[in-house]
């Protein structure tokens, strides 16, 4: 019997050897195919790349000699198109992105028939229709970039292959986002009707996407009818000025399908539960719209507004598609992450920078009344125009205009954002370089003194 017993034990302990080692080995090779790129992707690895959080290789020839912070502020804005392209070829359509919800995350060691089954479980939200049309936006976007970049380095000495090349990579892109806009648009417009009263936004989202696909249509025209032989470097200049429309009414379209979004997660009272990871703007590190309006969300809830002092400003560079026109977008990025960094770097710990929209910067400011919120908006406005950025031999100089408004016990953040507005459209009719306060029944200009900012050189 102490023989079989002996018998047994070993058996068991032998047993129990090889199931941990079969464990093991598969551990190893599931985390070596995912390693590799093989297998579903998970939300978390979506996530990831939709925010920009997934570091990327540069197109050819974007980064090419960048090291240190400049490097890194390519590839933090950079997405992982590979990956994008390999989610796409997923039959259960892993770009339908939902709102933050802690029941549905799936971990990095859920099986493939989970992650598909989840996946599936986005389409319950019409917020994932209007980021689906964004997500084509994108990838386009980054193409477009890379073109822009390589058309400027051969500006002089433009040859054939390079000029051929950028015309039918430029027609290919604009084909394939008219294919994948159009797809998203359909799911879009079968879904408008889950809206309720918002119907009418779904319906301007839909001509906003009209308006951007027609404009894609014209250029593809324009390609096809492109003659390149007679003067490279002119075909180069028309090139340029095709991408600087396209970029033009993506963003015009980026930001108004973001404000949509938000709208509808506002009105369906989700806005506390959208992905964490979709608060962030990769390119300037600050919050975005989306992350702006779910911290004030919180903010509010908490009743800080009520229980301290509080204003907010906006900035708004002047003629900053001039930078984009003469630089290219890649310049114009850079200049825009060294301001986000220049505004963050003089407001206080309990204060909140984000990027509203574009070249637009908001700031909220805690324990300030309005003559303090002003002056402090002024000074940053004045030392902005301080900054020279250095390219190459070229030195690059920018104003700002600034609204300021004080936030009243019975704002919500929408007043605050429509006086912010009001203000900045007086500073417009006003001219460059000025700031203006709204204190809640009009807008008026700041007649405000020299505050001594000191003159900087930033390298980009």
């Amino acid at each position: 019997m102490a023989k079989e017993g002996i018998g047994s034990n070993v058996a068991m302990a032998l047993f129990t050897f090889l199931l941990v080692v079969a464990v093991a080995n598969l551990g190893v090779g599931y985390a070596v195919a995912a390693y590799l790129g093989y297998g579903p992707p998970t939300l978390r690895d979506a996530w990831e790349v939709l925010a920009g959080h997934r570091r990327a290789e540069s197109p050819e020839g974007l980064g090419a000699g960048l090291a240190g912070p400049e490097a890194d502020t390519l590839t933090a804005n950079t997405l992982d198109l590979a990956l994008l392209e390999d989610m796409d070829d997923q039959a259960a359509g892993p770009l339908e992105i939902e709102p933050y919800d802690e029941s549905l995350q799936v971990h990095e060691d859920t099986a493939a028939a989970d992650a598909t089954e989840d996946w599936d479980i986005n389409e319950k939200f019409v917020e994932t229709s209007i980021l689906k049309l964004n997500i084509a936006m994108i990838k386009s976007g980054l193409r477009t970039t890379d073109l822009d970049t390589r058309l400027r380095a051969c500006r002089g000495r433009s040859d054939r292959e390079t000029i051929h090349r950028c015309l039918e990579e430029l027609k290919e892109d604009c084909e394939v986002y008219l294919a994948e806009q159009s797809t998203a648009a359909e799911k879009l417009h079968a879904r408008i009707g889950e809206m309720g009263e918002l119907a009418s936004l779904g319906e301007e989202i839909e001509m906003a996407n009209f308006q951007q696909g027609a404009q894609i249509e014209t250029t593809l025209s324009n390609l096809k009818h492109m003659d390149i032989e007679s003067d490279l470097e002119a075909a180069n200049a028309r090139l340029l000025e095709e991408l600087k429309h396209l970029r033009v009414a993506r963003h015009a379209l980026r930001d108004s399908q973001e404000v949509a979004f938000l709208t509808v997660a506002r009105y369906e009272g989700r806005l506390d539960k959208i992905e964490k990871r979709l608060h962030n703007d990769p390119l300037t590190g600050l919050r975005n719209r989306i992350g702006l309006e779910t911290t004030l969300e919180t903010w509010w809830r908490e009743g800080r507004h009520r229980a301290r002092p509080m204003a907010a400003a906006l900035l708004d560079l002047d003629d900053f598609g001039r930078v984009n026109d003469a630089h290219g977008p890649m310049i114009a990025e850079r200049i825009l992450h060294q301001i986000a960094e220049h505004v963050q770097g003089r407001l206080g710990e309990a204060d909140l920078a984000a990027r509203y929209a574009g070249q637009r910067l908001f700031v909220a400011m805690l324990d300030a009344g309005p003559h303090a919120a002003t002056k402090h908006a002024e000074t940053i406005r004045q030392s902005i125009a301080q900054i020279s950025f250095l390219h190459g031999e070229e030195t690059i100089r920018l104003t700002a205009r600034v609204a300021v408004t004080e936030v009243q016990p019975e704002d919500a953040p929408p007043a605050v954002f429509r006086r912010l507005e009001e203000a900045l459209a007086a500073a417009r009719q006003s001219g460059p370089n000025s700031g203006f306060f709204h204190d809640g029944r009009k807008a008026a200009r700041v007649e405000s003194p020299s505050f001594g900012a000191k003159p900087i050189d930033i390298a980009v």
